[in-house]
């Protein structure tokens, strides 16, 4: 779908940070494994999200890591771009059987 630069922008700049903290973090050198990204959007006025996982298979988050506390600045920027600039909600929890999960909650304009 589209969305206007507004979020665009932002959104870009937290998924190149996501996506570098699941390559540089969740695998070991010469490690192989994936990382899925999938968005959803809502189709309606009263569902107008935007919905993003990021998910790796790697080493997951290191015991008692806390990503609304802890991390580093780009965690930090990340945070700052979706809750103040988008408006919208950021968690990193671990994945089901491992690994590590990113969801975005992003609200957006209903598509024309």
């Amino acid at each position: 779908g589209i969305l206007d630069a507004e979020v665009a922008t932002p959104l870009s700049m937290v998924l190149t940070e996501v996506l570098q903290n699941a390559l540089e973090h969740a695998f070991a050198p010469g490690e192989q494994g994936t990382v899925e990204v999938t968005a959803v959007r809502g189709e309606s006025r009263a569902d107008a999200r935007l919905l993003i996982t990021v998910r790796d298979d790697g080493r997951g988050l290191p015991e008692g890591f806390d990503p609304q506390r802890a991390g580093n600045l780009g965690l930090q920027i990340v945070r700052t771009l979706v809750e103040g600039e988008l408006g919208g909600t950021f968690d990193m929890l671990p994945g089901a059987e491992r690994g590590t999960k990113v969801v975005l909650d992003i609200p957006v304009q209903p598509q024309k």
